[in-house]
């Protein structure tokens, strides 16, 4: 099973771990609006009318924030009262439905950032060995979750693929966020899924990248070593004004805020955006593999 590590801002403190990734990704996130409103615990507790050891516990997820079911919504007073102490926007209440993954599409570990991705403002990513999520056509997706291994059940594919289209429904949305892809060449030379598969994806590339706020640029072969020659990444622009690195690999992934790894970031992929080729010849070397799949 993927195992979610969540990096808040500040090196962490030693703590158990959580009983749920969405519950550590909380409790990261209290802690870092509370500091960044210069409280100590006590001093919000204080503020909301909870003991200092409700706070303590939350933070370190020991404690759920959550109270209890009205209807079809979860509820959170402690919650309410800490997005008014802290001024935060309601930040913390839209964490919340992350906590109850009854009816979540997405598997545990990725709720965490299927919840950022969906609010971003802009979008920087960098693809190895697959399409990008949010460029997937339903078939491609379809035959690359087949590739997996063990192979899930037809059930968890159907729900795999479908929790990945629904993560393009950004591309709807009113404000859609500018999202900037690299992708390296061997993505569009492996074949993934049938011929007539692979042909419909490669011109999903290049419908997608006729977008205004979509930028696709090719890593060609010829190139040799690159910025990201260590792997694949992605980093979010929020609209609180912060971003967020997150990396994925066999087993683990990982989500960070701590602003000199985001930084790094940053400026890694704006080194490959300089080693990519540009997107008019980016365009010609997806229609080049087209008449070859």
């Amino acid at each position: 099973m993927t195992e979610l590590r969540i990096v808040p801002e500040e090196e962490p403190e030693s703590v158990p771990r959580a009983a749920s990734p969405a519950l550590e990704y909380y409790a990261s996130e209290l802690k870092r609006h509370r500091e960044a409103a210069g409280l100590t615990q006590a001093q919000l507790a204080g503020l909301i009318s909870y003991s200092k050891s409700m706070v303590s516990m939350v933070e370190t997820a020991k404690r759920s924030p959550l109270d209890t079911r009205e209807g079809g919504r979860i509820a959170s007073k402690f919650t309410e009262c800490c997005d008014e102490a802290l001024n935060t926007g309601g930040a913390l209440a839209r964490i919340l439905p992350l906590l109850d993954g009854s009816n979540d599409p997405y598997p545990p570990w990725f709720r965490p950032y299927a919840h950022l991705e969906s609010e971003a403002t802009a979008i920087y990513k960098y693809d190895s060995q697959s399409m990008p999520g949010l460029l997937q056509t339903e078939a491609y997706a379809r035959a690359l979750t087949k590739c997996l291994f063990p192979v899930p059940s037809e059930e968890e594919i159907d729900k795999l693929v479908s929790a990945r289209m629904r993560r393009q429904g950004i591309f709807d949305r009113q404000s859609p966020p500018h999202v900037f892809f690299v992708v390296d060449e061997a993505v569009l030379k492996r074949r993934i899924g049938t011929v007539a598969v692979m042909e419909q994806q490669l011109q999903r590339l290049l419908d997608e990248a006729n977008r205004p706020t979509v930028n696709l640029l090719v890593m060609p072969f010829r190139t040799g070593g690159h910025p990201a020659v260590d792997g694949s990444y992605s980093v979010l622009d929020l609209p609180d004004g912060e971003s967020a690195l997150y990396v994925e690999g066999p087993g683990n992934a990982t989500i960070t805020m701590m602003a000199h790894e985001v930084r790094s970031a940053q400026l890694r992929f704006l080194a490959l955006c300089g080693a990519a080729l540009p997107p008019s010849h980016s365009a010609d070397l997806i229609e080049k593999y087209m008449g070859e799949a």
